[in-house]
């Protein structure tokens, strides 16, 4: 799973549980621990959060996606 998808998840749910129903693989918890030694995430409470870091980090994960959709669906120019 890539990192700007699981900052999303936390971002939509932040509870341990909800992020399980919604992640079949068990490793996600092991990719938070490595997101939250990174700085993208925070532990408080029993929840996950995004961190300043981390919003930004998946904003830009967001616009870089958002470009690439835009440039494959941008017919080519044939010449």
């Amino acid at each position: 799973m890539s990192e700007a998808r699981l900052l999303s998840l936390v971002a939509r749910y932040p509870h341990p549980v909800a992020l399980g129903r919604h992640v079949r693989d068990g490793s996600v918890f092991g990719a938070l621990r490595v997101l939250e030694a990174r700085g993208l995430v925070t532990k408080r409470r029993g929840l996950y959060r995004l961190t300043r870091r981390g919003n930004g980090e998946l904003a830009i994960g967001r616009a870089v996606a958002r470009l690439l959709a835009l440039d494959l669906h941008r017919p080519t120019d044939r010449r």
